[in-house]
């Protein structure tokens, strides 16, 4: 290799350096999963020449996909689609793989975070010489192992977050998360009329359960109530706690048609709850509430509060109806 070759190789390296490092500054200021998502799978093929990145987590538990899912809006959980969460990810080093179509090589590399394997980062290319055997990768090892730690800072960030939104009770998101998860959806809508539902529901005689069982009861009502309506929704459902015994829950993307079924769904499901006092005897539990539909349109702004409020004169309409009914709020 003569000197001018030398020099020209130089200079590439140091102008990769400086990538990089510009690149690690960007990773090293996102927050948020959608924003660190975005640089890395959108943003680093285009930084580097690539054609594709894709991630391969470790996610035992699926506590990570869920959260995930839970911090993105529908039109971001598109991101997850170049994410394969697994239970076990095998333990590589540092190495071209053979890539799957339509790319013609690819580099596989791991994430190791204080000796903790959280996955695989997959880079691909139609060009294939771009990743051959016993080329070095050092600096894609270096990147590899930034991506790593952001990953760990970006999901205590958004925990965190998700604390602050969270009812302690519960789980369910406060009234301050859910009127964010409302805000962004009502945003969406008027952007792509998209439609969207929401259900408003208490327990029924709640006071009373209280009162005769004691509020340990009341509690352990509350949080069966909780985790009733996660098993019945979907992941990218907002279960939110007004106060007191009073739940709203917003269904992005349920068409009118839809609404009703999940509506007995969910009342079939409150009726079937396990819930004991403090002497294991069962209480039975059965709910009221109210549904409406939602089209948002541009140029409008309804406010949270104002269906909270048209959808509470319906629940009471429920409970004078006789309690354990759902009415619908459509006008």
């Amino acid at each position: 290799m003569d000197l001018q070759e030398l020099l020209d190789n130089a200079r590439r390296n140091e102008a990769l350096l400086r990538r990089l490092q510009a690149f690690e500054l960007q990773l090293l200021s996102c927050q948020t999963w959608f924003d660190f998502l975005t640089l890395l799978l959108d943003g680093l093929p285009a930084q580097f020449d690539l054609d594709a990145a894709t991630l391969k987590v470790c996610d035992p538990d699926g506590e990570l996909k869920a959260a995930m899912l839970q911090s993105l809006d529908l039109e971001q959980g598109v991101l997850l689609n170049q994410l394969e969460f697994q239970s076990r990810v095998p333990i590589i080093d540092a190495a071209p793989i053979a890539p799957p179509p339509p790319w013609q090589s690819g580099l596989a590399l791991p994430l190791l975070r204080n000796d903790v394997y959280l996955g695989q980062l997959r880079l691909y290319s139609t060009s294939p010489a771009r990743f051959q055997g016993g080329m070095a990768t050092d600096f894609m090892q270096h990147l590899a192992a930034v991506i790593a730690a952001c990953l760990m800072m970006v999901k205590q960030s958004e925990e965190q977050a998700r604390l602050a939104l969270t009812d302690p009770l519960t789980g369910a998101e406060n009234r301050r998360g859910f009127e964010r998860a409302y805000q962004r959806e009502w945003a969406r809508g008027q952007r792509q009329y998209h439609v969207f539902a929401m259900i408003l529901l208490d327990l029924d005689h709640f006071k009373r359960v209280n009162d005769v069982h004691g509020h340990g009861t009341g509690d352990r009502a509350l949080k069966a109530l909780c985790r009733t309506l996660k098993s019945v929704m979907r992941p990218t459902d907002h279960i939110g706690r007004l106060g007191g015994e009073e739940f709203a829950v917003l269904l992005p993307g349920c068409q009118p048609d839809q609404l009703r079924a999940v509506v007995e769904r969910v009342q079939q499901a409150i009726r079937s709850m396990s819930v004991h006092n403090d002497l294991q005897q069962p209480v039975p539990m059965t709910a009221s509430g109210s549904f409406v539909s939602v089209t948002p349109r541009p140029h409008q702004n309804l406010e949270l509060g104002q269906i909270i409020d048209h959808l509470d004169s319906y629940l009471y309409q429920a409970k004078r109806n006789g309690r354990d009914c759902f009415v619908s709020a459509e006008q």
